[in-house]
């Protein structure tokens, strides 16, 4: 199978189960119960605050983004400075072949015979 047939197969709309909505409103309805601090801390002996977590949840995104960040900028600077070392060799080579062009027209005239030179 082919990606396009993998994805279409993956996105295709599907029935959904015959309890989902028992399911989502007895979740919702259990969650709604629960006290504040019981929502985002499942352990009560570790919550020193209510919304605690979710403060380290909001650190710890923001780190994984800059990590992410700061890998891709490097990245980019690993890139372009290999993309520079490949046209600063182009241009060498392009130098090297004016410059041999140019040494070889002036060894023949260097070479050529004397009596043409008189004349």
């Amino acid at each position: 199978m082919n990606m396009d047939n993998e994805l279409r197969e993956a996105l295709r709309r599907k029935q959904a189960p015959a309890d989902l909505a028992d399911r989502v409103l007895a979740l919702a309805r259990e969650r709604s119960e629960r006290p504040p601090a019981d929502r985002f801390n499942t352990s009560t002996a570790t919550a020193a605050k209510p919304g605690t977590s979710r403060i380290v949840m909001r650190w710890l995104a923001a780190a994984a983004v800059l990590a992410v960040t700061a890998g891709g900028a490097e990245r980019y600077y690993t890139r372009q400075q290999a993309a520079e070392a490949a046209r600063v060799e182009h241009e060498i080579r392009i130098a090297l072949q004016i410059t041999s062009e140019t040494l070889a027209r002036v060894q023949s005239k260097i070479s050529e015979p004397a009596d043409n030179a008189g004349r």
